[in-house]
């Protein structure tokens, strides 16, 4: 009885910590066994809680048993232990929060040990390649060598950021998420940590609460003396601002990245990753000026991107990397070049665009990041055609566009960005149409791309892009209705318009180029309003 009232008491202790209750009460579980094997069953406990899922094998190496099966046997009898998925082969795991929990005991209790442990976990994963590998070897690393596990993740982070499947890189932010929510990284490690699952949460389009967390991971990186995290901290805090409207901040924050982007590559001219940092610096500083309107400087800043970027694809021309990041500043030089009136100047940058976003997605049709790069290209190709008023040619550009955008959107459904690039197509589709004439076809486009980015604007009402693109959505829509006679139909949607830009001006005042649409749907709604 004294055993049960002292459990008790140790779960009310813990209450509001499910976690800590859970590895209390496995505790219990422990010491309810016979006393000659509550030793071993702990010991074993221990290794099958550092472990993310385990066999008797992987049992083995990590207690560094040569006979494990028996321990094995016994913790798969116990009712928080569990089948590890439908992989084959007799895997387990502990329950998350058990294991979680009884992770956090043992670090605080036993540090020394759970970093042993955590060390011949990562050395179980050292030598597997594959994606899930990596995941775990990293995992492990960062609590058994921390330090390491630091430089490792950078590293890693470096490389998958460009050529790793999305899921991948998600899967990998998952698994360290872990880490940092049960406090069991410090130091560098916990910078990268930070880093690392902030840029996989940007790359969906979740942006509302990243500005705390590069912060955090620029206070924590100053003070570690880790520059190269500075720098990606500075970079992530100016996306952050830049995605809402806060042009100012995130032309700091990017102009901060650059300047210690530079010192790098200063320090080791030879350190080709630096070099292709700096160059989306510049790219980074080019978009901010641009939104601001200034485009002769963004030209510049764009074309010593390019310099970098082309000199290091011509260096090694089979170096994924380098060939996307040659893609993106190929667009964004476009995209200058077509505000600034330089049409065939754009569509140049477009065409090697969109020819090395090909290359890319031919080289893996599996890698989704490189397939939307390549349906972002047709939409780009599909923009200076319909400049040039060939619109045969961009409905055919804009349509693969679309075919891309649907596939992508159906494989994930939860990934903002790809949802994004869905409803910009359909609206770019419709464009055409509109233009040809087809206006039951547009409408139909039309009404798809502003039913996504109404649910995108509810989802993150800090998104200055996505309630950009939602005011353009409700402004296509009120024009082909008031050029079908439907006045009472067209007023709603050129006043919701209007009053998103209105919002928008407020979040993004230095914003030149949507000033000069405000000052437009205004102007068409007045004209409306005294029609009436």
């Amino acid at each position: 009885m004294a055993t049960i009232e002292r459990l008790i008491e140790l779960l009310k202790s813990a209450q509001g910590d499910p976690q800590a209750q859970a590895a209390i009460t496995a505790g219990f579980l422990v010491s309810a066994q016979p006393e000659p094997e509550r030793e071993d069953l702990r010991a074993a406990l221990d290794a099958a809680a550092v472990l993310r899922w385990f066999d008797a094998s992987l049992l083995a190496r990590v207690l560094q048993a040569s006979q494990a099966s028996k321990q094995f046997d016994v913790l798969k009898s116990l009712p928080f232990v569990e089948c590890y998925g439908v992989h084959a082969g007799d895997r387990r795991n502990v329950h998350e929060s058990t294991r979680l929990g009884w992770r956090k005991r043992l670090a605080d209790e036993a540090p020394e040990r759970f970093r042993v442990l955590s060390a011949r976990a990562a050395a179980c994963f050292a030598d597997d390649a594959s994606p899930t590998g990596q995941i775990e070897w990293i995992y492990q690393l960062l609590c058994g060598d921390p330090d390491r596990g630091a430089t490792e993740l950078e590293e890693l982070d470096r490389e998958w950021s460009s050529l790793a499947h999305p899921e991948d890189r998600y899967a990998l932010a998952v698994a360290i998420e872990e880490l940092e929510d049960t406090k069991l990284v410090q130091g560098r490690a916990r910078v990268w940590v930070l880093l690392v699952v902030a840029w996989a949460h940007r790359s969906r389009g979740e942006t509302s609460w990243l500005v705390d967390v590069a912060r955090d991971a620029l206070r924590l990186a100053h003070d570690a003396s880790d520059s190269r995290a500075e720098a990606d901290a500075q970079s992530l805090l100016g996306d952050v601002f830049s995605v809402q409207g806060r042009l100012a901040e995130a032309l700091a924050a990017y102009g901060e990245y650059l300047t210690i982007s530079r010192r790098l590559v200063e320090q080791d001219p030879s350190n080709a990753d630096w070099q292709g940092e700096l160059a989306v610096a510049y790219s980074s500083v080019a978009d901010v000026l641009k939104a601001q309107g200034k485009l002769l400087e963004a030209l510049a800043a764009i074309g010593e991107c390019l310099s970098i970027i082309r000199r290091l694809a011509k260096q090694d021309p089979s170096n994924a990397c380098w060939q996307r990041g040659l893609a993106l500043a190929l667009s964004r030089e476009g995209d200058m070049l077509q505000a600034k009136g330089n049409r065939g100047g754009a569509r140049a940058a477009y065409g090697e665009y969109l020819a090395t976003s090909r290359q890319l997605a031919e080289r893996d049709p599996t890698n989704a990041d490189w397939q939307c790069e390549l349906a972002a290209a047709y939409g780009r190709i599909g923009n200076a055609l319909k400049s040039d008023e060939m619109l045969t040619e961009a409905r055919a550009a804009y349509g693969e566009y679309l075919a891309i955008g649907r596939q992508l959107a159906e494989r994930d459904p939860g990934n903002a960005d790809w949802q994004c690039e869905l409803a910009v197509a359909f609206s770019k589709v419709g464009e055409v149409l509109a233009t040809q004439g087809k206006l039951t076809e547009a409408k139909a486009m039309f009404g798809e791309s502003l039913g996504i980015f109404r649910r995108l604007a509810e989802k993150d009402p800090t998104n200055a892009g996505w309630l950009h693109d939602l005011a353009v959505a409700n402004l296509n829509s009120a024009k082909l209705e008031s050029e079908a006679g439907r006045r009472d139909a067209a007023l709603p949607l050129y006043k919701e318009a209007s009053r998103i830009y209105r919002a928008l001006m407020k979040m993004a005042p230095g914003f030149t180029e949507w000033a000069r649409e405000k000052e437009m749907i205004d102007s068409d709604l007045e004209l409306l309003l005294r029609q009436a």
